[in-house]
């Protein structure tokens, strides 16, 4: 139970998602990400991409009455859904 709780507060910081995110574009669609860094936007846009993704965590964990960590699982996959399909 106490490396869940670890991982549940591990997951629940921004930058977890930063490097998740970042990692998930390098995989899946790396001409999106050079378009942005040409652009100087990168930064912002990962970084802004990690914080709705937790909000949406929070809010369908909350909401759904589930854990942090099936709702992390949850919204990573629609996540990734909407970016790459």
């Amino acid at each position: 139970m106490k490396n869940m709780e670890l991982l549940s507060e591990e997951k629940n910081d921004n930058q977890y998602y930063v490097s998740l995110l970042d990692a998930l574009i390098k995989e899946n669609n790396l001409e999106l990400k050079h378009r942005l860094q040409k652009l100087d936007t990168y930064a912002q846009f990962i970084n802004e991409q990690a914080r709705l993704l937790l909000d949406s965590i929070n809010e369908y964990s909350a909401k759904n009455e589930v854990s942090f960590l099936e709702a992390s699982s949850f919204c990573i996959e629609v996540w990734k859904k909407r970016m790459f399909s």
